[in-house]
């Protein structure tokens, strides 16, 4: 077998059937010794309350409990992953002063750590990289490239004289998804985790729900994070976890997504599909609450492809884009009107300030077009240099803004060289995407359908990041890509097609 390929088909590793049961390499097969710390560790804290300082307990068991997640993520690591997931959505509400990195990036280790043990172990065998992952190595050692250069202008925020994060925004908009989907190339490579990975979401995505309802018709103690709303960053916009009406928008629509396809599996319980189904409904409502039309922009493209393309589950999609086209022409008044709280889509004000903002990203990439202003510099750059789209636009019109397009974005800090490595990984990625929705079979959780799911998720990803930077947000970033790794992988692993070349026949997984 050669280095970094997959093991036969229909035949398991030894060390993949342990995975389950092993929580670290220390534990091997004894994962009842982290049960047996963490008992001892509470009777240490209940002796420390009864004789120790204040409040030592109480951090004795938030640090044992730690441990216990850092045990559990390197011991496995499709839980490395859902601790990352987790940590991501929940990363504004989450505490990270007392910490030395935010949640979500100590995680972020944990799936390296984690990944890198399962390799070394041989439960998991590392993917054959090509093209896509050469293309991204590229891409990610330009942008370290643009970081150590020096530039004209300071990485910092004028108004406030901060200092911007660039490695950080590395990290998040460029390594983050990159990593995740080699791993799901390799880590997601069986029904029952590809299920797990499913159901995770969708139960983030049902917290998306659930608090976006909450904002506008529950009772205001029910929300958590409280600044939902105590202190939303757009007023009458669901917000959700993010405090971003588009970034919540967004995954409410890869919410809805993968409900319709989850509802739609025979072999999945019948509570679990009604539970799908419900989240798949009330979804849409949510959606039309974040009152975001580059959202609703993308849902109803969504729809469209989704009831061209999802062969199997398309029921839902053909049924609400009926009943979306009834409801707009039945309300075209209220549609075309300015009044965005009742549905219209008629405001100018955020489209004035794309416009102007493009205007000084093209402007920036005639000035610098091969290596661009630096990374994590578009703001600066927006503050002294800005520019107006037209006469009839009003000059302070996206002033000072960050950027609110990934490609142009992209192209004015890191020149054109740059984005074209950008684009040619998208090319790259979407291509696989196009080959798995031929390649893999039509039935199966990891089948056809669950390739045409990551094709919807990645689109709608791309024409949210034509309105905003998708470089600053984690989680809808690790979603996406991870997402595609997993069914990249799964294509890889069924094989060709019948009759292309060598004709092997599919995995026997991915039709279980």
């Amino acid at each position: 077998m050669t280095v970094g390929a997959p093991p036969a088909s229909g035949v398991q590793h030894p060390a993949r059937e342990m995975a389950g049961s092993e929580l670290t390499v220390a534990a091997g097969r004894r994962p009842w010794l982290l049960a047996v710390l963490f008992i001892e560790t509470i009777g240490l804290q209940l002796a420390l309350l009864a004789t120790g300082p204040a409040n030592v307990g109480l951090a004795v068991l938030a640090l044992a409990t730690g441990t216990a997640i850092v045990i559990a993520g390197l011991g496995n690591p499709t839980i490395a992953v859902a601790l990352l997931l987790i940590a991501a959505f929940f990363r504004l509400a989450l505490p990270a002063d007392s910490l030395p990195a935010d949640p979500w990036v100590l995680a972020f280790g944990g799936v390296l750590g984690a990944g890198a043990i399962a390799i070394a172990r041989r439960v998991h065998h590392l993917p054959q990289l090509g093209g896509v992952e050469a293309a991204m190595v590229l891409y990610l050692a330009w942008n370290i490239g643009s970081a150590l250069a020096p530039h004209s202008l300071p990485a910092s925020l004028p108004t406030t004289g901060e200092e911007f994060a660039v490695w950080r925004f590395i990290i998040t908009g460029t390594l983050l998804p990159f990593v995740l989907y080699v791993v799901g190339r390799f880590v997601f490579d069986r029904p029952p985790v590809v299920r797990r990975l499913l159901w995770i979401v969708l139960w983030l995505a049902g917290y998306s729900v659930a608090v976006t309802m909450l904002q506008f018709h529950g009772p205001a103690a029910l929300v958590w994070p409280r600044y939902i709303v105590s202190a939303p960053n757009w007023e009458g916009r669901a917000v959700g976890v993010f405090n971003q009406p588009v970034v919540n928008g967004l995954i409410l629509v890869v919410g809805f997504v993968i409900a319709l396809y989850v509802a739609a599996q025979r072999d999945e319980p019948q509570w679990r599909r009604a539970c799908a189904a419900v989240l798949a409904v009330t979804s849409v409502y949510a959606i039309y609450l974040t009152h975001t039309r580059a959202i609703w922009l993308a849902f109803a493209i969504l729809l469209v492809a989704g009831s061209v393309w999802a062969r199997g589950f398309r029921t839902g999609f053909v049924a609400l884009l009926v009943a979306m086209v009834l409801a707009v022409g039945m309300n075209w008044s209220t549609f075309t009107s300015t009044d965005r709280g009742a549905g219209g889509v008629g405001s100018t004000n955020e489209v004035h300030d794309r416009l102007n903002m493009a205007a000084t990203a093209i402007w920036a990439i005639q000035e610098k077009p091969v290596a661009g202003w630096g990374i994590g510099r578009f703001t600066v750059v927006n503050t002294y240099h800005h520019k107006q789209w037209s006469p009839e636009i009003q000059w302070e019109r996206g002033y000072g803004f960050a950027a609110h397009h990934n490609e142009l974005g992209i192209a004015a800090e890191l020149g054109l060289a740059g984005v074209a490595l950008w684009l040619a990984v998208l090319a790259l990625v979407l291509r696989r995407l196009i080959r798995a929705a031929r390649t893999l079979p039509t039935d199966g959780i990891c089948g056809r359908g669950l390739a045409i799911v990551a094709l919807l998720a990645f689109g709608c990803w791309v024409l949210t990041g034509s309105t905003v930077d998708m470089r600053f947000f984690e989680f809808p970033n690790a979603l996406v890509w991870l997402l595609a790794g997993t069914v990249v992988g799964a294509a890889e692993r069924a094989g060709p097609l019948p009759g292309r070349g060598n004709d092997r026949r599919r995995h026997q997984v991915v039709h279980k």
